[in-house]
């Protein structure tokens, strides 16, 4: 319990320092700070960068002409018509497992960078058949890595924002900018985002981790982040300063598009349709067409 107190401490410390820093200076610290792991992780032979190209060598630009739906955790899944999603390519983070019986199925693809998630879940991570994308930075939490790709930070910041075997950008404040990088780095040319409600209840400093103390009310299932689960409150920054970018690399990129059909919510970036409306429209092909 003392450790744990104390490692929450040592982390809360650190987000609260660099938060206190200006935009320009934090985007500095970032790719200071990941430049050790980064370089372990291209010398690692066994787990590092040499090992996810060998392992995603068939996937990489083989989804040309295809669309992908990222599936994120916000309350407005319950509201979303999930049978729609049955012939698309899925990418879910993190928990996204609570909502497979309702899906109906599982996800193509699963991604989890976050450090509480992958301590507390990792195990339950596993018992899914999903293609699996997790940090490196925490492979020890990880029993059976030999079904993992791990991925890491890399100091280069956005330069090589579409071929994440280079690394993901430092300062993501959500996985979800990891599944967009590897949506792009497999080729796909269409982005569909649900579940993103870009609001939280829970309120506090950037990054603070805290142990909930009631139901969930922030995601698609109360027992989420429920009652003794430790999580990290959103960062509101980091997350506005990715999905600015995100919206400025796909303007740039004529032949890519990326759309957001949740069910309300307060990401109002990109363009907005209704799910189905959206699918029986869309230009790019699904899994049967």
């Amino acid at each position: 319990m003392f450790m744990e107190s104390f490692k929450n401490l040592y982390i809360n410390s650190k987000a609260f320092i660099r938060n206190s820093l200006p935009l320009p200076l934090i985007l500095i610290v970032e790719k200071v700070r990941v430049i050790p792991l980064y370089f372990k992780w291209k010398k690692d032979k066994k787990y590092g960068s040499q090992n996810f190209i060998k392992k995603n060598k068939g996937l990489k630009g083989s989804f040309q002409g295809k669309r992908c739906v990222i599936i994120g955790n916000g309350p407005s899944l319950n509201k979303t018509d999930l049978s729609l999603l049955k012939n698309e390519y899925t990418f879910g983070l993190n928990r996204i497992y609570l909502l497979f019986d309702r899906l109906g199925f599982e996800t193509d693809f699963l991604v989890s960078t976050n450090r509480y998630v992958i301590e507390q879940f990792s195990d339950e991570m596993l018992k899914t058949n999903c293609k699996k994308f997790f940090n490196y930075k925490f492979k020890k939490e990880i029993k059976n890595k030999d079904n993992v790709s791990f991925i890491t930070a890399t100091p280069f910041g956005s330069k090589y924002f579409d071929n994440i075997e280079k690394g993901y950008m430092a300062y993501s404040g959500s996985v979800t900018f990891v599944a967009i990088q590897l949506a792009l780095y497999f080729g796909f040319s269409e982005i569909i985002l649900i579940g993103f409600d870009n609001n939280f209840k829970n309120s506090g400093p950037s990054d603070k981790a805290i142990k909930s103390k009631k139901s969930d009310e922030d995601h698609f299932d109360k027992n989420y982040f429920g009652k003794g689960i430790v999580w990290q409150l959103p960062n509101y920054h980091a997350l506005n300063y990715n999905f600015d970018f995100v919206k400025n690399f796909f303007d740039q990129k004529k032949h890519l598009n990326i759309v957001n059909c949740s069910v309300g919510g307060e990401l109002h970036l990109f363009e907005r349709y209704d799910l189905e409306f959206h699918l029986k429209n869309s230009i790019f092909d699904n899994k049967i067409f």
